[in-house]
């Protein structure tokens, strides 16, 4: 397929009077030069050719591989991630940030230069910014949205991800991506990554910019679409909004390319008659241009600062599967922390702490459909109400912001029925199932309501009390649909170090003896053949707060009010190793 009219089935109805989006020209002639680059190899840095396989694959191993290096800023982490690469490595890098960040409103032109030209800083290389790019950063064309501030790293890694999957295409279908507008499109939203729906958006306009529209924002793409077809355009939508925002183009241009504004004047009185014009819409964060501190705000790091006593590794492990399953269960012994890391891990998920995206509820014996997913109501006058539940309200939410990754936390996931409360929801969170394909009718249907799917951007993470022997199994089928993490107790050097910062002045040794002391509690726990592993007692018990008042009088009060009381449920009939083991725990203390 063209990139023009012909294309196009046209609207035969005389164009709507309208004002048009200023010329896109320039960064269409940017766009250009880095994706000839990105085909045929070269650069626009230098008369280098950067855009090698090799250097590809060093970026996936030193970048893309290594998400989380510190704490530290996006230009800080690079140098490390960077160090020790080539300088050619580093000018692909540079060239590819230019990329990202070549349409966007997002940050300044003088931004911009600084952020793509950060890793050269320590390269010994001559480099000269093209007067196209230069150009294309006076001519921005779109606001990309809070994505574009604090998913900067996923955001990248899918581009790096990206150019190296289209060269394993032979270059009849790379030829055919670079003329067909479709085949580009289907090109870039198969390439290997995390979703990104505002890049890969992004991405695809730039492969074609005088086919696809020049929004981003797929819920404002939607909105156009159902409010021009059939209204205003006497056509019936093809379906595909794509292909009829380009026919509204197309019936509304001037000039060949001419991109409509549906931002501002007559154009956006159309598609939200009642609402602010707000191009970033986006949740519970303001980003303002050249922002730069909204960056990755939140880390597995920031989850370790928190006062996590996991490893980074372990962290990062369990949210690159969550990424893959998008549903995961932490399951561990009392005292674990598995509420406490549950909602850090899904703000490291997203990158930053925006509240509204995480949703927490708490299952219980009495938790049902009607509950969580959907169920009527009772309304003030008497009549039911057929009311959407937690897990449907926030995945309504997650499809109105689908940049931004949205989590549920069920905390006592088996304390309840999860198979009852989920209904057919079981089916529609298995990631492969999260398509119009694969829709199901809901237990209970609105009038003329449509089949119901679960979108991509949202995340189930459920916390599992694994001793305690009143809570429901969970069946087969779900547990192929969520993957599951156990989490140890940690009495390991990052608890005894935050002992040592509380109780400043307390012999080292003292500290170490305790950790001794609770594992082999524990392991005297996991010994017995009634209780087991599950039953051991976790860090949360002995970490303590800013009230405790000096070590020995605060684990003195741990051991008899909290712990002493659990062991004696465990042993209730002998209560003589009960005392063993709290003498053992107090001794000299």
């Amino acid at each position: 397929m063209t990139t023009d009219s012909t294309a196009i089935t046209p609207i035969d109805l005389p164009p709507i009077p309208c004002s048009h989006r200023p010329s896109e020209e320039p960064v269409r002639v940017a766009a250009a030069m880095l994706l000839h680059a990105a085909r045929y190899g070269g650069s626009v840095l230098t008369d280098r050719d950067v855009w090698t396989d090799a250097n590809i694959d060093t970026l996936i191993s030193h970048f893309v591989n290594q998400p989380d290096v510190s704490g530290k800023s996006f230009d800080d982490k690079l140098d490390i991630q960077l160090d020790g690469v080539s300088d050619d490595v580093r000018l692909l890098f540079a060239e590819i940030y230019l990329l990202q960040m070549l349409p966007t409103m997002q940050f300044h032109k003088a931004t911009k230069i600084k952020n793509a030209t950060s890793a050269l800083r320590n390269a010994g290389i001559d480099y000269q910014i093209p007067a196209e790019i230069d150009e294309a950063f006076d001519h921005p064309v779109f606001w990309g949205g809070v994505a574009f501030a604090v998913r900067r790293f996923q955001q990248l890694s899918v581009l790096i991800e990206f150019v190296r999957y289209l060269r394993t295409f032979p270059e009849t279908e790379i030829a055919a991506a670079y003329d067909d507008p479709f085949a580009w499109r289907t090109m870039v939203n198969n390439a290997p990554g995390t979703s990104e729906p505002s890049l890969r958006s992004c991405l695809t306009f730039l492969g074609h910019p005088k086919f696809f529209m020049s929004i981003v924002a797929g819920h404002h793409k939607k909105q156009i679409v159902e409010a021009f077809f059939p209204a205003v355009t006497g056509c019936v939508s093809t379906g595909d909004v794509d292909v009829d925002l380009a026919k509204i183009r197309y019936w509304l241009q001037e000039e060949p390319g001419d991109t409509p504004d549906f931002y501002h004047g007559p154009l956006e009185s159309i598609w939200r008659p009642d609402e602010v014009a707000d191009i970033d819409d986006v949740p519970a964060v303001t980003t303002e241009p050249d922002d730069d501190r909204r960056e990755s705000s939140y880390t597995v790091e920031s989850i370790i600062e928190d006062g996590a006593f996991h490893s980074a590794s372990e962290l990062r492990d369990i949210i690159t599967r969550w990424h893959e399953t998008r549903n995961i269960v932490l399951q561990g012994a009392p005292g674990t922390g598995k509420t406490w890391l549950a909602r850090r891990l899904a703000f490291a998920l997203i990158g930053d702490r925006i509240d509204d995206a995480v949703r927490s509820v708490q299952f219980h014996p009495g938790t049902s459909y009607e509950d969580f997913v959907r169920g009527w109501r009772p309304g003030g006058d008497g009549t039911l109400t057929l009311v959407d539940g937690p897990l449907l309200e926030h995945a309504e939410r997650a499809r109105q912001y689908p940049d931004i990754p949205h989590v549920v936390v069920i905390e006592e996931f088996n304390r309840g029925n999860p198979g009852q409360a989920l209904g057919e929801m079981l089916t529609l969170l298995e990631r492969s199932k999260r398509n119009p394909a694969d829709a199901l009718e809901l237990t209970y249907m609105r009038e003329a309501e449509l089949a119901v799917f679960l979108p991509e951007n949202l995340y189930v993470v459920g916390t599992m009390n694994t001793a305690d022997r009143s809570l429901a199994l969970v069946d087969f089928a779900l547990r192929r649909r969520f993957a599951f993490f156990d989490l140890e107790p940690q009495f390991n050097d990052a608890w005894k170090q935050c002992l040592r910062a509380r109780f400043r002045g307390v012999d080292a040794d003292l500290i170490d003896e305790l950790a001794v002391r609770i594992m082999a509690m524990n392991d005297q726990i996991a010994a017995d053949l009634s209780l087991g592993p599950s039953f051991r007692i976790g860090h949360a018990y002995f970490t303590p707060g800013l009230e405790a008042p000096d070590l020995a009088t605060w684990f003195t009060a741990v051991v008899r009010s909290s712990v002493e009381p659990q062991l004696r449920e465990y042993w209730h009939d002998d209560p003589a190793t009960v005392n063993d083991v709290v003498d053992s725990l107090l001794s000299g203390i």
